[in-house]
Parts: structure tokens; sequence; C-alpha cells
């Protein structure tokens, strides 16, 4: 009988992220504050997303990860006037994973149009935790609705996110949001984040997610999703710098692991020891963590 894999997935260089909207936000939510924008390439023409990009592949890269900010509806910044655009990126060659923002039954449709692979969206199971965190005035239902608009559009793999703690580090409508998912979704790939107390913005100094609650999500999501590929991915606390700090990184990357993860991106080494522990075979992908299986050939990839 063979081993069961364990997916290391390592993000750069081979899938950098481009922010459609550069640094621009109108939500400016309570986890992130715009942070996380400034890490990424700005690309808010159609010019500049096409040309990067050439760039990109010219360099290596195997896809791109496109994202940015949000209306104040939660619609992405750009996205419909960079879709042709989007196109053109696909017809180069690269794979593309697209944050979609909340997205009606016509957005979607042209989404799929424009060559997406891959579509990623959070999924948040409490409406409270949505006007807190994000300041809309959106239910699950609203976010699950756009997962159906994407499924019955055609998208390809649908990879929800759902992060653990995000209403002030507690769990507050995780499981709900699986449940829901569960009920109409045919997901790909399902990423498990984990809210990380981030310098600069308004939750910096709360006490993230126990590696107790990691594992709870993770087992809740397992017995639902038993054939689906459980990721726990890069947002999560990973440093000495957060509160928590390298102690609480590996107590949640070791719960995800007893809850029944496939694999996790950028993995700490003490992780894979554990992983090797259990009988799991390490396997090393140069991708994001919700890289389709089938699409494995197609990147770098060591076991």
């Amino acid at each position: 009988m063979s081993r069961k894999l364990f997916r290391a997935y390592y993000v750069w260089p081979d899938f950098p992220s481009i922010s459609l909207s550069g640094e621009s936000c109108s939500l400016n939510c309570l986890h992130c504050g715009r942070t996380y924008l400034g890490d990424m390439e700005p690309a808010t023409s159609p010019e500049r997303l096409v040309s990067l990009c050439e760039e990109l592949k010219k360099k290596g890269a195997k896809g791109v990860l496109l994202s940015g900010g949000c209306d104040s509806k939660g619609r992405m910044l750009n996205l419909e006037k960079l879709l042709p655009a989007i196109r053109a990126v696909h017809d180069m060659g690269l794979i593309i994973k697209l944050h979609t923002g909340f997205a009606e039954k016509a957005l979607a449709k042209e989404i799929v149009g424009a060559g997406v692979d891959i579509a990623s969206m959070e999924m948040v199971g409490d409406a409270g935790t949505v006007k807190h965190i994000f300041g809309l005035d959106a239910t699950p239902e609203d976010y699950l609705a756009t997962f159906k608009n994407l499924q019955d559009a055609g998208v390809p793999h649908i990879c929800p996110h759902v992060c653990v703690g995000l209403r002030g580090g507690k769990l507050v409508g995780e499981f709900h949001a699986l449940d829901l998912l569960a009920e109409s979704i045919n997901i790909s790939t399902l990423a498990i984040i984990v809210m990380r107390p981030t310098k600069g913005t308004a939750l910096a100094h709360i006490p993230p997610p126990t590696g107790a609650d990691v594992e709870s999500v993770v087992a809740h999501a397992r017995k639902l999703f038993p054939d689906a590929k459980i990721i726990l991915g890069a947002l999560r606390p990973r440093g000495s710098e957060e509160k928590g700090g390298k102690v609480e990184r590996l107590a949640i990357e070791l719960g995800a692991l007893r809850g029944g993860i496939d694999g996790a991106e950028v993995p700490s080494r003490e992780m894979l020891d554990a992983a090797m522990s259990m009988g799991m075979a390490i396997n090393k992908i140069q991708a994001y963590g919700v890289l389709p299986v089938d699409f494995e050939k197609r990147v770098r990839t060591e076991i």
C-alpha cells in the first residue's frame, strides 16, 4: 500500500501575486488594513497586467494569483475592465487563480470566459463577523451565492477559503461556513487559513486561535469533504514577530495535521517532520496550495 502524500507548497517564485487594484481597497478590513496589498505586484491597467505577466513568464513563472482590494460592496476593484487582459494572460499558458470578490451570475460567466482556472474567495459563516471585520452588510448566504454562481457558470476549480478565528481569534461561524459549502458546492480544494495578528492592523495584538481550534475546524471539514484536498494556507501565524510566535505556529500546524490536512503552504521543518512521523511521504510542489492535482504535471515537483 502506498504512503499518503503530504503536499508541501512553495508559492514563490513560480506563482507570484498581483493586485488588480494596487494598494487601493474601500473596505480596510480589521485583520488586513490593506497591509497585504503592499506585498503584491500592482497591475491596475490592462496593458500593465499583460506586460507584467509576460515579464514573469520569461522569468519562469508557471501561474499567477490575481487578487486586490474591493469596493464598498465587496466586489473586486477593476476586475471587469481587466477581464480581457486576464484572457490574454490565460492564452500565454499561465495558470490563473483569481480572488473573485462577490460575483453576480453575469460576472461569473465573464470570469469563465476570461479563462480563469481557479476561483477563490473567503467563505464566512456568521453575519456578525462579516459586519465586524469587513464592514459589510452581507450574510453567509451572500457568500454562498457567489460560489453557486461561479459553479453554475462553469469555473473549472472552486477553492473556498475558511478562516479559523476571524472573529478576533475566536471560533464563530466556521462550522456553519463549511456546512453551507457542503450542501451545494463541488470543491476542488479547500484552504483553511488562520487569523494572523498582523502588525499595523486593528487586530495586531489579539491572541490567535489555538492548535485545538484549528484541529476542530479541519476535522469537521475532513468529515464533510472526505475526497477533497484540504490544505493549510500561508495566511496563518508563522513567526516570532507575531503574538504567540513560533510556539503557536507549530501548535497550529500540528493541529491541522491531527485534523486530517493533506498539505500546507510553506510548512515549517517541524511540520514536515511530524507528517513523516505519521507515515506520510513529502511531495514538494512549487505552486500555491489550491493547485489542482491534475495541474501538478505543469509545475516543478519533488518527492
